[in-house]
């Protein structure tokens, strides 16, 4: 399964993208998958995929990843997320 965020911050802040790519690593490290990113797409300000096993990674995620971006006061809007899985994912065996 892949899930897509896409988010507003201000991508010309360097030190931003670096704490961002260090909240990102540790949710990833704490509930496994992968990450690719990040991307600035043409409809948002940062794009990230995560590639992950569990629909239930999302909600996981998302919460441990609103409490550390608050914590850290990172000015960080989640827009949208999109998921997309496979046949064999959508189908079963």
């Amino acid at each position: 399964m892949i899930i897509i965020q896409r988010m507003d911050a201000d991508v010309s802040d360097r030190k931003l993208l670096q704490k961002l790519d260090k909240i990102h690593a540790q949710v990833t490290k704490k509930l496994g998958g992968k990450i690719d990113g990040p991307y600035f797409p043409q409809d948002a300000a940062l794009m990230y995929i995560f590639h992950v096993d569990r629909y239930e990674w999302l909600s996981e995620a998302g919460r441990i990843w609103m409490q550390m971006v608050a914590d850290e006061k990172i000015d960080v809007t989640p827009l949208k997320y999109e998921i997309a899985i496979t046949p064999k994912e959508f189908f079963g065996k």
